[in-house]
This record gives structure tokens, sequence and C-alpha cells, in this order.
């Protein structure tokens, strides 16, 4: 990875043009890239991206500029200055230095390394997975190690590493298809269980049609799952609240008793962080808390517009991103388990989820990849529409497992939804 200037050492430089309070972020990124498509492996593909995001506070105003040519950094400070000038005043100020910071599992050396022959043999296993149950279309991985730091005025000088590793396999058999997913920070042991699993699902898939209009008990996919927590996430930026985007009241009850959900950077997910986009310590935050609307997501920036003393949410997606309010690792505590539903439709991968409305909550989506359980027996569904209202969801648990496992950022038990509305080939009833 190239090695660029610090924040400290951009900070001087700042300092020196005259301006006494600022913030320097830096992220860099090295990725390597190996897919395996139409039966070979394709050249490897490393990928760099570095740069800066830089802050300025004048007069109570923040202004924003980033850079990815250190040789520019000078304009770049210049420039946000500049455009302090025409945002609004608040109180807002930099993160003060902390006394520590958690520790966090963010690393792991062996992916590190960015190894072409862990990437291909990885590739191999996953093949050996999907075996002759099916054939394999598609095999990607990637595998990433980040650094990002921080230094500010008020003596703030903080970074970390990060590594991470995303799969992603496609497999049919017949008309039928079926994909594996898998983000960590660290490499799996086991590999072969992602390529089985998108051969499983092929294989179910291959008889697929759509089932009559009805009311049915849904249990989504790890995926979906998440898919429709982002969807409902958007309900506690603290900006969106600010603005008064969102309906939702802290202390309101809008959802089903036994759901509590968090946004836990200290989790064993991939979004693990000893801080945030600002610097500010790791901690969890509870945003439902027994069904009711506990806290709402804040940056310092978001919370000082708003007139609230919130922090530690901040989130960006590079040093060229504007800080903003965002969830790290989202965390479902488990339920009481008991007896699962015999009857139930699995939604595995639908589509039009981002078409929907985030504040009624509305949402309609296209189920290309389901699965009927009936006492056992198992049918697979295609081209049906699931309707429905995100906080209705959500109010509606039938059922809540009593084991989390962890897709991605996010940690969660099985979840079934009672009374879900399932609209069936042209809208045919029973």
């Amino acid at each position: 990875m190239q090695v660029l200037p610090s924040p400290d050492e951009l900070l001087a430089r700042v300092k020196k043009l005259g301006i006494n309070s600022a913030e320097v972020y830096s992220s860099g990124a090295t990725t390597l890239s190996v897919e395996y498509s139409a039966k070979t492996c394709k050249t490897k593909e490393i990928s760099h991206d570095l740069g800066y995001g830089v802050r300025v506070l004048k007069n109570n105003k923040i202004g924003f500029s980033h850079t990815n040519i250190p040789q520019d950094f000078d304009k770049t400070a210049k420039a946000a200055a500049a455009l302090s000038k025409i945002s609004p005043k608040t109180s807002f100020s930099f993160e003060p230095k902390a006394k520590r910071y958690p520790k966090t599992h963010t690393f792991d050396p062996a992916v590190a390394e960015l190894d072409p022959d862990m990437a291909f043999s990885a590739i191999k296993q996953i093949l050996e997975g999907v075996g002759k149950k099916a054939e394999p279309t598609k095999v990607s991985i990637s595998l990433s190690r980040a650094k990002e730091e921080i230094a500010n005025t008020e003596n703030l000088t903080t970074g970390a590493e990060y590594t991470e590793v995303s799969v992603y396999v496609e497999a049919k058999k017949g008309n039928g298809l079926g994909f594996s997913l898998y983000s960590a920070r660290a490499m799996p042991k086991n590999l072969e269980k992602f390529g089985a699993e998108a051969a499983r699902i092929a294989n179910k898939m291959k008889s697929s049609k759509p089932i009559p209009t009805q009311e049915l008990t849904v249990k989504f996919s790890p995926y979906m799952l998440s898919s429709f927590l982002n969807f409902l996430v958007f309900n506690f930026d603290g900006d969106n609240k600010r603005r008064g985007i969102t309906k939702l009241k802290t202390g309101q009850s809008k959802f089903d008793s036994r759901f509590s959900l968090i946004s836990d950077p200290l989790a064993a997910g991939d979004a693990a962080c000893p801080f945030d986009g600002e610097g500010v310590p790791s901690k969890a935050l509870p945003l439902i808390e027994g069904g009711k609307v506990k806290n709402f997501l804040y940056d310092r920036y978001t919370a000082a517009l708003g007139g609230v003393k919130k922090d530690g949410c901040c989130q960006r997606t590079d040093y060229a991103s504007y800080p903003s309010p965002g969830i790290t690792n989202l965390v479902i505590p488990a339920g009481k388990g008991g007896t699962k539903p015999e009857k139930y439709l699995e939604i595995i991968s639908a589509h039009g989820l981002h078409t929907s409305d985030p504040v009624s909550g509305d949402f309609g989506v296209d189920v290309d990849i389901a699965l009927l359980h009936n006492k056992g027996k198992i049918t697979p569904v295609s081209n049906v529409l699931l309707t429905g209202n995100i906080f209705n969801l959500f109010n509606s648990i039938k059922h809540l497992g009593k084991a989390q496992l962890v897709h991605g950022n996010l940690i969660s038990p099985e979840i079934w939804f009672s009374k879900v509305n399932i609209i069936g080939k042209n809208g045919e009833g029973k």
C-alpha cells in the first residue's frame, strides 16, 4: 500500500495556513479480487483507494473537502475553509482526545497478505462444495486490507487497521438458481459450505412456480433480513429526525415487545471498529428496546444541528464521503426459542426494496427465490410479490429463535413473521 503523509503531518500544514480548528481523516484500502466464471479463473486484480478528507471549523461553521493527491492538500484545506462560509452556525466542536479505545477484532494478518494463492485456493474449495450437485456459474472472492486515521486540533490522534473477506457464489441446476454470500474480517475455516449452499438452493429451485395469493408466516434469509433492517434503520437517522422526516419518537411502543435492535461496533460482525468516523470511542447503542424506540443515530455535527448532545455514530464510506450518522453491526438479542412454525415461506432473495417508501414504511418486493415449508415438505416458489409495512412487520413477530447467527454486520436469531401478504401470479386467490 502506498505510504502517505499522516493526518498529524497534514494537520501541522493546516495550522500554517492560519486555520486554528480542523480535522484530517485519511483512509486507504488495497483489494485483491479473483473471479471464476465460464469454467476458468480470471486474472487477479489489485485496486487501491487512498486519500484524505478535511473539515475546517471557522466562526462556528463547518466546511468539508477531500483529495487523493497529497500535493494538493493545502488547496483542499483552503477549499474546506471557503465552503464553511455557506454552512449554518452551530455549537459543533471536534472530538477531544480519548483516554483509551476499546479492543476490537478487525484485523487478520493472513488476509492482510493479499495472497493470490489464498484466493485461488478458496475458490477451489468453494467449487468442491458445489461439486456435481449443480453448475457453478460464478464465484468471486476479494481480500482487502485497509487503514484509517484521524487527527484534529483538539489533540485527538488515532488509527486502526482492518481486513475483510467477501465471497459470492452463484450456481444453477436446470432453471433453478442459487447463491451464497459471506463477508467478515477473517477467512472462514470452512469454505466448501458456501458452494454447497448455492448448489442446495439451485437444486430446490429448479421446479419453482408461483403460489396463490394468501397471508403466510414468513422467515427471511439473513441476507434479506439485513436488507429489511437497513430499510427500517432509515427512520433512526438523527438527521431524518431533525428534519421531521421520521415519525418515530423516543419511548414510542412501535414494535413487538420481544424485539430489540442494537447498533454495536464492538460485536463480532464485519463492521467492528474501535472508534467512529469522528474518533469517538466505540460503544453499543440500543435503537429499540423491548419494542420501544430507545435512541437515534447521531454524529457530533448532526447533533449540533439538532441542538442535542449525542455522538458516537459517525460513519464514513471512505475519505471522500461526508461524515454522517450510520449503523455498525446490527444485533438482535435471541429469543426464548420454543416450537418453530410448521408452515412458512422462507424468503431467500427478493428485489425492489430500494423503490419502497421508508418514511411510511410501505414496501413491495418481487420474490425470485423462496421455499414454502409445510410440515416437512418443501416447495420451491418464485415470481410472487411480498407487500406490507416495515413497522407492522416488526410488530408481528411469531417466533424468535434462541441462537444467534452472524451474517456480515448482522448478528441475529432466526425470526418468523406472521400474516405477511403474498400476492401470487395474476393476483390469484386460493
